[in-house]
């Protein structure tokens, strides 16, 4: 470690003093540099500061841009300096000190005018800036209206002021004890009157401190006003409109006097159902389930399928599908004709029945080869249309149609091609038709008779079922009647 001894230490705080000085010196040139620390300044002439002070605003169409730096006195009128911002206005503009809250603030309002911008430290004349209406102008206006009055005049009206007084005077010192008396009780509440004095400073500065909000509130207000203003018109032609509908409707209740009744019983249909509200929505609900379900059941196509299982023993519906499809003129052995099925697509009588009971099949049809061009029925031929009773095809005959000449319509020309059929062979020795389904005979017969050769037996029914004889029902012998008792 070194320690400073002799010149050493003399020369160094010397050198140390030196860099003080220039450090203070370096950081006063900087703040005094306007382009780094500084903005630019505007100045105008004002006939009286009108209460305006460093500190207050500047606005530009209503925008606070600025403030207002310096005022001092220039001669007979006063110089203000102010700041802009990034805002320029033109050599021509006009100023204005206004007030700019209830409370006496002052604001700075400048009208931009002139295509020539104000440079900086530019000064605006006292031409182009205006001040407000303030105490001193109506004293100066009370002075100079009050040395043109009558003085002869006005000593005339003191003297009868003075003669009403003296006449007055009970009246006036009564007047004068009440103001004596009323001046005792505000001594006495001396102390109430500096709370109540204190208690409206505190509210005057809340208030300064809201001004802004408050001005807004009176801004708002005054806009709310103009819409309503300009909506007056409107909210008439509404008032108008509505006084029609009213006389409108008091001659429609005039015109339809049922108009009560009708209403009454809307009263009693709305009662009713407020007092049914909760079963509504429970049926509403059990509903949508309901309605889910139709819709997953139809939602495959044009129909819906169900099923109900063993909704009834079928010992109790069987009698009633037999008088249905027996009695009621449906007749198996006709069934192919009822149907208006035509000839060629009658169930071949010589091919083998199926082994559910169901009659065979109908011969094939060759058409739509080139050994078939088809068609393979003619239309119009007799094959084409449902044959008569004895033109039913047979064991024997299996298709009848093939060899007739004549059609529905009576006989054709030429006659018809021989139509283009698998028919079978014709077989006279063919044992008897099957007895066909049981359950589709009358009670106590057979089977009706099918179309085609005798299928396997078919099996028994389940316990219960109704049976019909399978075979041919042998004869009885009526009982002769012998005469007598």
């Amino acid at each position: 470690m070194i320690s400073l001894q002799g010149s050493n230490r003399v020369r160094l705080g010397l050198l140390g003093l030196l860099i003080t000085i220039m450090v203070v010196t370096v950081g006063q040139a900087f703040a005094s540099v306007p382009m780094l620390f500084a903005q630019p300044l505007y100045f105008a002439h004002f006939a009286d500061s009108a209460g305006s002070a460093p500190g207050d605003k500047v606005r530009v169409s209503g925008f606070d841009v600025g403030q207002i730096k310096t005022a001092k006195i220039d001669g007979d009128r006063v110089k203000i300096g102010f700041t802009l911002g990034d805002h320029r206005i033109g050599s021509d503009s006009r100023l204005s000190i206004r007030t700019d809250t209830i409370l006496g603030k002052r604001v700075m309002e400048i009208e931009p005018r002139g295509n020539k911008p104000l440079p900086v430290n530019g000064l605006l004349p006292l031409e182009q800036s205006t001040i407000p209406y303030q105490l001193y102008d109506a004293f100066s206006e009370l002075t100079t209206n009050t040395s043109q009055w009558d003085l002869q005049a006005v000593k005339k009206s003191l003297n009868v002021l003075t003669e009403t007084l003296d006449a007055s005077q009970p009246e006036l010192k009564a007047a004068l004890d009440g103001v004596a008396r009323f001046s005792d009780t505000i001594g006495k509440r001396d102390d109430q009157f500096k709370d109540l004095l204190s208690q409206a400073n505190k509210v005057a500065s809340v208030l300064g401190n809201r001004s802004e909000q408050i001005n807004r509130l009176l801004v708002n207000a005054q806009v709310l006003l103009a819409t309503v203003n300009q909506r007056s018109q409107a909210v008439d032609v509404l008032l108008e409109n509505v006084s029609a509908v009213s006389q409108q409707f008091a001659g429609f209740v005039n015109d339809n006097p049922n108009l009560t009744n009708v209403l009454t019983q809307l009263q009693t249909i709305s009662d009713v159902l407020a007092k049914h509200k909760e079963d509504l929505a429970y049926s509403i609900t059990t509903a949508s389930k309901f309605m889910g379900s139709l819709t997953e059941a139809i939602g495959s196509g044009p129909y819906f399928k169900t099923l109900l299982v063993n909704i009834l023993p079928y010992q109790i519906i069987q009698p009633w599908v037999d008088a249905a499809f027996k009695k009621r003129g449906i007749d198996p052995e006709e069934f192919w004709r009822n149907a208006g099925l035509p000839a060629y697509q009658f169930p071949d009588p010589n091919g083998a029945t199926q082994a559910n009971g169901a009659p065979p099949a109908a011969p094939p049809v060759f058409e739509g080869t080139p050994d078939h061009p088809g068609p393979a029925i003619q239309p119009g031929s007799p094959c084409s249309y449902t044959p008569p009773a004895d033109g039913i095809p047979s064991p024997s005959n299996p298709l009848p149609c093939a060899a007739a000449t004549q059609g529905p319509y009576g006989a054709v020309p030429g006659g018809y091609p021989r139509p283009d059929v698998a028919i079978s062979a014709p077989n006279p020795d063919a044992m008897v038709p099957n007895h066909g389904v049981p359950a589709a005979a009358v009670p106590g017969l057979p089977g009706p008779l099918v179309p085609g050769a005798p299928g396997p037996a078919l099996a028994p029914g389940p316990p219960g079922a109704r049976t019909v004889p399978v075979g041919p029902v042998p004869p009885t012998v009526a009982p002769v009647d012998m005469g007598g008792s």
